[in-house]
């Protein structure tokens, strides 16, 4: 009885464990916590019941495995990551208990042993999710630059453990020395994950770095071209002023129209596709559509914001990765069309992005619409997107995908009761 009641707390701790193990690796868990605890409770029981009825190491080792790719699916959806997470996990939980078993009891298979093992696995296992989460630190907007080169390690690891139990190659030390040998081989490994995904994170900060100093560079221009043909009207205005008087005079109204219209047209910027007052977004907008229109044969804006947002950059993000997507996918179609559409009005602030397209490449998960990007460098895609989708959020706003025929719409709310209306 005692070693039922310890089997199952050590179990609660162990799958706890396991839990953290898989946020380590992917992040928070976006799932409810109502299928978080169905899910936990489900391997929970599963795991127990099926170690006290059968003892047999491999119903441990498949019940395991599906449980902790169950616990890691609550984390993320990419395949390759689950994978990686699962396979991590289970390796460092059989490394600490073939480790602990080896050295400490006499086990065969199909046969039960001390609980008291149980609580010495348990606890190294805590020291590895301790250690792991030290080495591994960046974790989130990830799951697009994960290489399936890594799972190769913790499968290996996992085989050549198996292969040992089941084999007389070696003998109980020797096990244990080859488990702790590969269990600090996989935290190696885990050393070189974070690694690369801190290179990866760097050199995506890196270029957004680059893009915002172009954008503001081709923002300085603009400026400077308004200005210098601003400095040419006034330098000529006395000889306006006496031309438009000469029209006044005799009275020819259509012509006054039209020397007004010359006149307008002259002080507009070409450059200038946009001109609410506020700067900073004035500044990615130009920028972005000034390749839009480089690139695609009809582009369609229309902005009305006031000169002072308190949330610029969160909005400069937003904007910048949508109208990349867009513009990137209006380049590969037909038709290259890119309609802009935002405003701001009683605290709600409304960006609809319609671009033609060729192909969409969309998964249904979960009752969710998953898009995958078009680009070569699907790993940044990624990132982009999850920035997108928290700024939303922290907004308490809601972002609307639809397709019809050959235009991708993408319509964002953003709550923003504190900015005053354009």
């Amino acid at each position: 009885m005692l070693d039922f009641i310890i089997c199952a707390l050590t179990n609660l701790l162990r799958i706890y464990l396991i839990y953290r193990f898989s946020e380590i690796f992917s992040g928070k868990s976006e799932a409810g916590k109502k299928k978080v605890f169905c899910v936990c409770t489900a391997y929970y029981i599963a795991n127990i019941a099926l170690f006290w009825i059968f003892h047999m190491a491999w119903i441990n080792i498949a019940c395991n495995l599906i449980g902790i790719c169950a616990i890691a699916r609550l984390h993320t959806k990419s395949i390759k990551t689950n994978v990686f997470v699962t396979c991590s996990t289970y390796m460092i939980n059989m490394g600490c208990d073939v480790a602990v078993v080896v050295i400490f009891a006499d086990y065969l298979d199909g046969q039960t042993f001390s609980q008291i093992c149980e609580i010495l696995t348990v606890l190294l296992i805590l020291i590895c999710w301790f250690l792991a989460g030290k080495i591994v630190t960046i974790h989130n907007n990830t799951e697009q630059t994960f290489k399936f080169s890594f799972v190769i390690v913790p499968l290996c690891s996992i085989a050549i453990i198996l292969f040992l139990i089941y084999t007389e190659v070696c003998r109980e030390v020797g096990i244990a020395v080859v488990s702790i040998g590969l269990l600090v081989i996989n935290f190696f490994m885990l050393y070189l994950y974070n690694q690369s995904l801190y290179f990866v994170l760097k050199k995506y900060e890196a270029e957004m770095l680059e893009q915002k100093v172009q954008i503001y560079s081709n923002q300085l221009s603009i400026i400077m071209e308004s200005e210098r043909r601003t400095k040419a009207l006034e330098h000529d205005l006395k000889h306006h002023i006496n031309e438009l008087k000469a029209f006044a005079q005799k009275y020819e109204v259509r012509e006054i129209s039209c020397y007004v219209q010359q006149m307008e047209e002259f002080m507009c910027n070409p450059e200038e596709a946009v001109a609410s007052g506020n700067v900073e977004i004035d500044s990615v907008l130009n920028y972005m559509l000034q390749r839009a229109r480089e690139e695609l044969t009809e582009v369609d804006v229309n902005v009305i914001l006031p000169e002072n947002i308190k949330h610029s950059f969160d909005i400069n993000v937003l904007l910048g990765n949508l109208l990349e997507n867009a513009i990137e996918a209006a380049r590969q179609s037909d038709r290259k069309v890119l309609y802009v559409d935002i405003s701001l009005k009683k605290g709600i602030m409304k960006i609809q992005i319609d671009n033609s397209f060729r192909t969409v490449n969309m998964l249904q998960e979960n009752g969710e619409k998953i898009f995958f990007s078009t680009k070569k460098r699907k790993e940044q895609h990624g990132i982009g997107l999850k920035n997108v989708k928290k700024i939303v959020e922290s907004y308490q706003g809601d972002m609307d995908i639809e397709i019809a025929e050959d235009i991708f719409s993408v319509k964002t709310c953003l709550y923003m009761p504190e900015t005053k209306n354009a």
